[in-house]
């Protein structure tokens, strides 16, 4: 108990120095750079899976409630471009599945599962599960895909793309709207229902689409304090430090820079197609690009948060992208490698 505190202390230390910096999501990649520190220092550190699942239910209630009517209005009129979005992001992450399994000694199947943005928790299920599947591939693909783009896309939107971190805390401070207390009962409700009817990452998915719904019929909710999103970020991004496990990374060297590179050309495809969006509906570059960007949905939406772009417009491009990875493309995957040897 006390190694995870000094890891907390270490992690909200540091993500403290990246806000100073005018780092997006600072407490995450706080919290990740910690976790990582330590595993390349020696350490033995874990997080528990359940006080990442409580930080989860705070970040889909913060996420969540930036969805309102007007944000449903609005998102009638770009049916296409979500689509769009998403076919676009699966279409580039099967490209690069192809060339790294035709230059690797990887199969096909684990580098789809691998590769494909914001499917982290259904395609290492799926990897599990799958017996032509090599899991240690998959779980260090998506864990290698989703720090790296959590890592550069922070640098890139500052030092690229002009975005400011409001100062003065982790969220926008505000006192009108239903109190915030109100997660408690939104979030668990929307997280057992999330469970019950199985709904993909159902302790983000529940408390985003519970808490949405909320905004949307009882208006304007209230933001959680800052410390306690800065102590939910800090959570996340130590429980995805830890994954990165030394011995995993070494046994799949051959696989790095494939990765990597497929991690910039989906960034750089993220750009285009951002830039053609924010043309088209009128947002602003850097919304759009988190909207596009090949990331988990609660990093880019607190990213969001951070910049004061609007979340909303971000969530519900992430949302879509995600549903449809969760539902549609394990399908395909199925269908596609149904009585195929894949060695």
């Amino acid at each position: 108990m006390l190694n995870r505190l000094l890891l907390f202390i270490m992690a909200a230390c540091l993500g403290t120095l990246f806000l100073k910096m005018e780092l997006p999501i600072p407490y995450l990649l706080g919290g990740i750079f910690a976790a990582v520190a330590c595993k390349v220092a020696g350490s033995s550190v874990t997080w528990p899976k359940n006080w990442r699942e409580v930080a989860l239910l705070v970040a889909g209630y913060g996420i969540g409630r930036n969805f309102t009517a007007d944000t449903w209005d609005k998102m009638t009129h770009q049916t296409f471009g979500v689509l769009e979005a998403t076919l676009i992001a699966v279409a580039v992450a099967v490209v690069i599945a192809w060339w790294t399994a035709r230059h690797t000694s990887v199969n096909l199947i684990s580098c789809v599962m691998g590769i494909m943005p914001g499917g982290l928790t259904q395609m290492m299920l799926m990897s599990e599960d799958d017996p032509r599947a090599d899991a240690n591939v998959v779980v260090v693909m998506q864990t290698l895909r989703l720090v790296g783009v959590i890592v550069a896309v922070p640098f890139l939107v500052i030092h690229g793309l002009g975005a400011q971190v409001i100062q003065g805390g982790v969220t926008v401070a505000a006192t009108s709207g239903m109190h915030w207390l109100i997660m408690l009962p939104l979030s668990f409700l929307g997280a057992f229902l999330a469970t019950k009817f199985n709904v993909p990452t159902p302790r983000l998915l529940g408390p985003i689409l519970a808490t949405a719904a909320g905004s949307y019929f009882l208006g304007s909710l209230q933001p959680v304090p800052d410390l306690l999103m800065m102590a939910a970020q800090v959570s996340i991004g130590l429980y995805m430090g830890v994954m990165l496990e030394p011995k995993k990374l070494s046994a799949t060297r051959e696989l790095m820079p494939y990765i990597f590179c497929g991690i910039v050309l989906m960034i750089g495809v993220s750009v285009v197609v951002a830039w053609s969006l924010s043309d088209r509906y009128g947002f602003s570059l850097i919304t759009a690009f988190l909207a596009m960007a090949p990331g988990g949905i609660a990093e880019m939406c607190l990213a969001g948060m951070s910049m004061g772009e609007d979340v909303s417009i971000i969530l519900t491009y992430q949302l879509v992208r995600l549903l449809f990875l969760n539902i549609c493309v394990p399908l395909g995957i199925n269908l596609y490698f149904k009585n195929k040897i894949t060695g």
